[in-house]
């Protein structure tokens, strides 16, 4: 699993930051990305919740490989075709080009779902996500460095040439994850035949969703379209995007490595940590938005990702302690879709950064906060 999540963040980091820059220089404007990942974020609801409810009758790990299959569509589609239409196919129907967070590449269908299953323990579950969550984090600076080796690399091979290359490289990358996936062992899940969850499984779901559908929200705003924020904002070129994300997804690391010794040292709320860092990670936003300079736009995003790395794996444990053996796949694809359906918000992000630049980092950033406050409330009881 680790190998998979460390090739799968390599690639898939390159992927969300890159693609907006380079429709950026295919000659698309901001608002026309912006609609771009409003379909991306359709195609990725689809894709989560067949995978989720498939999980559920064939076992995670089966499931997990054939979520594979969008990230080879889009790294294939990118690398091997010059075609205008067939690019934004790959990027639209594959639904893989989505937030540039430091859990793009850890979090794929069925892997919550995998980890529930396998681990029926609260702190089991905190440590096996946080190891992810820090493996996978670690690897997403390679993702970053393959961005700023683009600006290298385009003097030999031209811009588009330079892109090109490195997506055929993520390609690669991409077959390693599911090799690796394909070694992995489960227990036996409990598997269905026609009931997609129970009632019971059903209302804790419903509950995490409502609070994720506003978190989404929020990251649809401010973070789907931010490496072209960055180059818009301040005029930095790709390859500086790539190192004004390099500090956030080591930050990340570090989160989750403490949210491994956190846990493992004492026994805490693991609700009120999930709570406080959402909170936390909408207000950060909100600072970054009124930076003037680009190293303190960088300094606040780092900041945000540190708290993202340490609350991630409390969430998750949170997300799935109230769904019942058997609904694991279900009821963790549909929490992960509202957040995903939700982040078609982007689609907005695109005119209002035409309109004013910070304003959907600040609006985005607000969202995200509220939502902090709204899972508490919900799934305090």
């Amino acid at each position: 699993m680790l190998i998979s999540r460390a090739a799968r963040s390599t690639a898939l980091i390159f992927v969300t930051l890159s693609v907006p820059l380079y429709l950026l220089h295919l000659n698309f404007n901001i608002i026309s990305i912006g609609l771009i990942y409003l379909f991306v974020s359709l195609s990725t609801v689809a894709i989560s919740l067949g995978i989720g409810i498939l999980g559920d009758r064939i076992g995670f790990r089966k499931a997990m490989v054939i979520g594979e299959l969008p990230a080879w569509i889009i790294t294939a589609a990118l690398a091997f075709s010059t075609n205008i239409h067939l690019i934004l196919a790959g990027v639209i129907l594959s639904g893989a080009a989505g937030s540039p967070g430091a859990m793009r590449g850890a979090m794929s269908p069925g892997i919550n779902a995998y980890i529930a299953s396998n681990w029926p323990e609260d702190k089991q579950r905190v440590y096996h996500m946080a190891l992810i969550t820090s493996v996978a984090s670690a690897f997403s600076i390679l993702g970053t460095l393959m961005l700023y080796s683009q600006g290298y690399l385009g003097l030999y091979y031209g811009i588009i040439g330079s892109f090109r290359l490195l997506y055929g490289i993520s390609f690669i990358l991409i077959v390693t994850s599911t090799l690796s996936l394909l070694m992995l062992k489960e227990k036996p899940v409990q598997r269905k035949s026609n009931v997609i969850m129970r009632k019971s499984s059903g209302k804790h779901v419903l509950k995490v969703a409502a609070s994720n559908a506003v978190n989404g929200a929020g990251i649809g705003l401010s973070i789907v379209l931010l490496p072209a924020w960055y180059e818009l904002r301040y005029g930095i070129t790709p390859s500086q995007v790539g190192l004004a994300f390099l500090g956030s997804y080591v930050a990340s690391a570090i989160g989750g490595y403490f949210a491994i010794k956190f846990m493992s040292s004492r026994d805490q709320g693991v609700l009120r940590i999930a709570s406080i860092t959402r909170f936390l990670q909408g207000a950060v936003l909100i600072g970054m938005a009124f930076s003037p300079f680009v190293w303190m736009a960088v300094a606040f995003y780092t900041t945000r990702t540190f708290i993202a790395g340490f609350g991630i794996p409390s969430r998750n444990a949170v997300n799935v302690s109230g769904i019942q053996d058997g609904d694991f796949g279900a009821g963790t694809s549909i929490q992960g879709i509202s957040a995903r359906a939700f982040q078609g918000s982007s689609g907005v992000s695109g005119y209002l950064m035409d309109f004013y630049l910070p304003f959907p980092i600040i609006l985005g950033g607000a969202i995200q906060a509220f939502s902090g406050i709204l899972y508490y409330k919900l799934m305090k009881k």
